[in-house]
């Protein structure tokens, strides 16, 4: 019996406990708290296929937040010496056994793979990476430029590692992050570089639409009039610092430092910071 997978399955016979569905050989019960009101034989049903605590196939009509196969983030609803359980959206808690639980407080996330055990039951496994392709083993027509669905699960020295449109691995690095960028989280990236290797480079921007020099230049002078016209920050500053008060990368905020200077509407303290010079708060 195919656990763990949606299926529509043919009602063929009914009991006081609910309704039997034929599921290829076999038969597998709908309790009665899921049967649609006035259903009758040959009825055909969408339904989720799992096995109760007493590890017998049952079906739900309940929609789980992921089948077998799919990477998702679930919560942490409670845990053992052994792993976590974790909440699919169906009555019965998914397993993800872990030598660690001890890393996952209850309520918060973890990125999953759904799989079934010796036993045919359903279980989430912790380490996803595994089960995801690069771009030559999983061909794709994505190229440079493409939006994507992007997942972010792990932070490395490089970078967010994150998951591609469900299937694929793909990296943004460090200096690509401006603000805040929670893991698992999904949003929307882009494709920035597939290597030959089949490895992929990811960017929150369009790679072939630069930012309009106007623009940043227009943004550091508005910080500049909030802030009174002086800002502790300079061509040396700490690409935490620019990015904590300016939100862009410590290589704009230069390039925009020189264009504001050749602009004559900033003086500039080296070391020290850059002032907003009088003709320039008039614009």
């Amino acid at each position: 019996m195919e656990i763990g997978i949606c299926k529509e399955l043919k009602i063929v016979r009914f009991a006081k406990v609910g309704a039997y569905l034929q599921s290829g050989q076999e038969e597998v019960l709908l309790p009665n708290k899921y049967l649609p009101i006035g259903a009758k034989i040959e009825d055909k049903i969408l339904v989720f296929l799992y096995t109760d605590s007493q590890d017998r196939p049952i079906a739900t009509t309940l929609i789980p937040k992921a089948q077998r196969g799919e990477i998702t983030v679930l919560k942490v609803v409670d845990k053992n010496n052994f792993g976590c359980f974790l909440d699919l959206g169906i009555a019965k808690d998914v397993f993800m056994p872990t030598k660690t639980p001890q890393k996952y407080p209850l309520g918060s996330q973890v990125a999953v793979f759904l799989s079934v055990d010796r036993e045919n039951r359903l279980l989430a496994k912790e380490n996803i990476k595994p089960y995801l392709s690069n771009f030559c083993e999983n061909l794709t027509n994505l190229k440079a430029g493409f939006k994507v669905r992007i997942l972010p699960f792990r932070i490395t020295p490089l970078g967010y590692e994150c998951v591609v449109n469900g299937v694929n691995l793909g990296l943004i690095y460090q200096n690509e992050i401006f603000g805040e960028f929670p893991l698992f989280n999904e949003g929307e990236g882009y494709i920035k570089r597939i290597y030959s290797n089949g490895k992929c480079d990811l960017t929150l921007k369009h790679p072939k639409k630069k930012n309009s020099t106007s623009q940043e230049s227009g943004k550091v002078l508005e910080i500049l009039r909030q802030k009174g016209g002086k800002l502790n920050l300079h061509y040396d500053s700490k690409p935490s610092e620019i990015q904590s008060v300016c939100a862009m990368s410590k290589k704009a905020f230069k390039h925009t430092l020189s264009i504001l200077l050749e602009e004559n509407k900033i003086t500039l303290k080296p070391k020290v910071g850059i002032e907003l010079k009088k003709s320039s708060t008039l614009l």
